[in-house]
């Protein structure tokens, strides 16, 4: 008899339904393709993220880097640098609280992406100056009528008052105005892209693992200052007006680089990559966050965003945690303290050692990008492989902040000697005097800057003008080829009444265009001590960025980040661009004047300039080192540093189930002997 039914092989396989929610689909709406699923994973995440902070630091650097050639061109003080600078930090006061508070409940990739829309619309903005008034070409002479004859100022007694174009000064405040508002703009985008996006990783991530996340963030991010100063560097090295040749180099002081085109190359990559932020899910799948995670967002699955009636409640319970104050308030001065340090080392550069504006933005940015990169990469590595107790891991970042103290100290004794300046006097204010007898009547102006050495190659005068040269040039004689720093076909400047009674070395009454030669060899030094100080302070950054997670309850989190942003934007961000800019503007000798008004800065005393620096960072990062010594006396009362409790919940729970299968068996085992016969053995004989 056969049988009626047959076996049919199968090559189905038995696979477990995964489910997934909406909140962790990718996508925006309802279009989330199956495809683009497979990137809602945090290292893809981190991937972007890292890219966005690159942009977004970059674009604050690109500034840093072209501040000087702004000043230059549209001829403002350092103090209003200062005030374009704190713009951006003015909005995050309040929306750093609202984000932190209400960013908890809220899609956190959306949000920041639309808050990126605003950096871009400031990136475009800040370049508007150059399309209303074109390339500073005024910068090349009195007038720019007279741009086809001569492109500097000779002593030839002539009336340079017809130079002054009231229409041209009153053009200068509306273009300051419009740099005022685009980083204005940029304040409401980059406070949520901190205060949220980084909570968002935290929280899809285990607690063990985020050692490595912070570490290659900030190494990612890292890279963010350092194309900043790199891509003004490389725009800087082109003209205002790309297609005019203005006839001199970029060592000119008069040269007016390209500033706006980084501008626009910053916001069309920053447009690409947050149209991509703005894909990731709420939350990333379960399978990337603990098991306490898990639980907890089981519970706050709802999207109900906070009610402002507990908003105080928010408030006092940070503002009882004794850990998170001291934290904030030495972060608060040590910001000051590096942010104004390294702000305005490019001019510093610029100012000490000779550097053009191009040349130093690429030192500022390139110099320490490996060795910062490798020190938040160790000290990220080193967490995660032996979790330091809390207060070890304070204890150390007290020794780096020492450090960075002493570094700053060998720095002082890093600099050059002042430039030699003939025929000039010191007046009350402690600024310099170029007018003196010889150069009364020659009509020289303070508007237009060429530095020229005398044919002792020590001497070094103002312009032409000043020197009392007539409108005379030639080649650059051979006995002077090996003093002057100059380059190759420079122009000597003949007949300069003005040298011979400053010049007793060489009998000869010429000068050549640009500084002096120098034998000042302290900048290389000055860059090696910078790396090796950026090396150690920056091992310590990921421990600091630990302890601002954990010091708080993991509900508090983004509104603790948000507070934190509010009291730094206050304290640090706004102050230091005025504390700075005040006391460089205080070391100027010589200011641009043009009718009647003062502009830029065209020479600082170097000695004042470097004592000043670095004496102001080195007592504000003091005073933020007494705060973290609290933070360390205080540290033992952080706990769940590394997730330890998550880990040994999850062990306990294993444990536990194992304990009452265990019990249940021995039961089973009891009750089963019972009901068993007893066997009685009969006595052999």
């Amino acid at each position: 008899m056969t049988s009626r039914f047959q076996a049919v092989p199968t090559n189905n396989s038995s696979k477990p339904l995964i489910v997934v929610k909406k909140d962790e689909m990718c996508g925006i709406g309802s279009c989330t393709p199956r495809w683009l699923q497979r990137f809602a994973d945090p290292k893809v995440y981190l991937l972007v993220f890292c890219t966005l902070g690159i942009l977004q630091g970059a674009y604050f650097t690109y500034f840093i880097g072209v501040i000087t050639t702004l000043e230059k061109r549209f001829a403002f003080e350092s103090k209003v640098t200062g005030v374009i600078m704190i713009a951006d930090n003015l909005s995050p006061i309040f929306t750093s609280l609202l984000f932190g508070y209400y960013g908890g409940k809220a899609n956190k990739p959306k949000l920041i992406a639309g808050s990126m829309i605003l950096v871009i619309i400031s990136c475009f903005a800040s370049a508007i100056p150059y399309f209303i008034y074109g390339p500073g070409l005024h910068i090349l002479s009195k007038s720019v009528d007279s741009l086809s004859k001569i492109n500097r100022e000779y002593c030839d007694l002539e009336d340079r008052n017809e130079g002054c174009n009231p229409s041209q000064v009153a053009s200068l405040h509306p273009a300051v105005i419009i740099l005022f508002i685009a980083n204005f703009l940029n304040g409401f985008g980059y406070t949520a892209f901190y205060t949220v996006g980084t909570p968002y990783l935290d929280d899809n991530v285990k607690k063990k693992n985020s050692p490595l996340y912070f570490s290659a963030m900030a190494a990612l991010r890292i890279f963010g200052p350092a194309l900043g100063f790199l891509l003004s560097s490389f725009c800087l090295k082109y003209y205002e007006d790309p297609f005019y040749d203005p006839g001199i180099d970029a060592y000119n002081p008069r040269w007016v680089g390209a500033w706006w085109m980084g501008f626009f190359i910053l916001g069309f990559a920053l447009l690409i990559f947050t149209l991509l932020l703005a894909l990731f899910p709420r939350q990333l799948p379960e399978r990337f966050r603990s098991e306490k995670k898990n639980a907890v967002k089981e519970e706050d699955t709802d999207t109900e965003l906070p009610k402002i009636k507990d908003f105080p409640k928010a408030v006092k319970r940070l503002m009882k945690n004794p850990i998170l104050v001291c934290h904030v308030i030495s972060i608060t001065f040590q910001v000051n303290g590096f942010a104004g340090y390294f702000v305005f080392m490019p001019k510093f550069m610029e100012a000490q050692y000779q550097q053009s504006a191009s040349d130093a933005s690429l030192f500022s940015g390139a110099t320490g990008i490996i060795s910062m990169l490798v020190g938040i990469l160790l000290g990220g590595f080193m967490i995660k492989k032996y979790k330091p107790r809390p207060r070890y891991l304070t204890a150390y970042m007290v020794i780096v902040e020492i450090f960075s103290v002493i570094g700053l100290m060998i720095s002082i004794f890093l600099g050059c000697p002042p430039l030699q300046l003939p025929g000039t006097s010191v007046n009350k204010d402690e600024t310099l005097t170029l007018y003196n007898e010889c150069n009364a009547a020659c009509g020289c102006t303070r508007r237009v800057f060429e530095p020229v050495c005398g044919a002792d190659g020590v001497s070094t005068f103002f312009s032409p003008c000043f020197a009392g040269c007539p409108n005379l040039t030639g080649l650059l004689p051979s006995l002077t080829t090996s003093t002057v720093s100059t380059i190759a076909n420079s122009t000597a400047f003949q007949d300069c009444r003005c040298v011979d009674g400053f010049n007793n070395t060489f009998e000869t009454n010429y000068v050549t265009s640009g500084f002096c030669s120098s034998s000042c060899n302290m900048f290389i030094a000055y860059i090696i001590m910078l790396c090796i100080s950026k090396f150690i302070s920056s091992t310590a950054r990921v421990g600091n960025t630990l302890i601002t997670f954990r010091c708080v309850d993991s509900k508090d989190k983004s509104f603790a980040l948000g507070a934190f942003g509010s009291v730094l934007a206050m304290f640090a961000f706004i102050p230091y661009p005025l504390i700075y800019g005040a006391l460089t503007d205080s070391t100027c000798l010589v200011w641009e004047e043009s009718c009647s008004k003062t502009g830029n800065c065209w020479l600082y005393d170097s000695d004042k300039f470097r004592f000043y620096l670095h004496g102001m960072s080195m007592l504000l990062i003091s005073i933020g080192i007494c705060f973290d010594v609290v933070v360390f006396l205080l540290s033992d009362r952080m706990s769940n540093f590394y997730g330890e409790e998550d880990e040994k919940s999850h062990i306990e729970d294993r444990l536990a189930r194992w304990i009452k299968e265990e019990e249940e068996e021995d039961v089973i085992f009891t009750k089963g002997s019972k009901r068993e016969p007893v066997l009685q053995m009969e006595p052999i004989i």
